[in-house]
């Protein structure tokens, strides 16, 4: 069951315009690269992606250094709680391009590397430029910190299972955990992103 103040976004392939620099930076080329190869691979990504986010926003608790107090958990670093420096609020999000895309990417893996290798690159600048849409369609009207996710700087990646099940991801986006904290669909992102305003 999906907690009621969670709140979900979706969009379609139409509304996302991937990032050309961070396309450029995945597949290694200029940012003006274009190829049939790459056509092909984004015609089939975008029949197979499923762009959804689930977010939350929350009170965030900073009255001791170097503590971020959530609801969901309280996460000691020293990077996040600079970054949430003047914030009572945040929202806390998680995003995927979906688990078909992971099936697209294991199936090219077998039957052609170099699809695979494009539509990898396609797939992560994609998942990156639906987490930019879906902060922007959160904060409008609203001052935010920069997003900061788990596993940067000094915040650990075993942040990421209370904020999933905060997010009730597995049911909200088909979002799990393995052992190692890494998530399925691989396309995915959680981040926290401080209120300012």
């Amino acid at each position: 069951m999906i907690n009621v103040d969670v709140r979900i976004i979706t969009a379609k392939s139409d509304d996302i315009e991937i990032n050309r620099n961070e396309l450029a930076l995945r597949l290694k080329t200029d940012r003006e690269y274009e190829s049939e190869l790459l056509e092909k691979c984004r015609k089939r990504f975008n029949e197979t992606v499923e762009y959804k986010c689930a977010y939350i926003r929350t009170e965030v608790d900073l009255s001791r250094e170097n503590v971020c107090k959530f609801d969901f958990a309280e996460i000691e670093s020293r990077d996040l709680y600079k970054n949430l420096h003047g914030c009572k609020e945040a929202f806390v999000m998680a995003v995927t391009t979906g688990i078909a895309v992971d099936r697209l990417l294991n199936r090219l893996n077998v039957i052609s590397q170099a699809e695979h290798f494009v539509t990898d690159g396609l797939s992560s600048a994609a998942v990156e430029s639906f987490c930019d849409y879906a902060s922007d369609m959160m904060k409008t009207g609203i001052r935010c910190a920069n997003r900061f996710s788990p596993g940067y700087g000094d915040v650990s990646i075993e942040v990421q299972k209370p904020l999933l099940e905060r997010l009730c991801a597995a049911e909200a986006l088909g979002i799990t955990l393995n052992p190692a904290y890494l998530m399925t669909p691989v396309k995915s992102i959680t981040a926290i992103m401080g209120i300012r305003s």
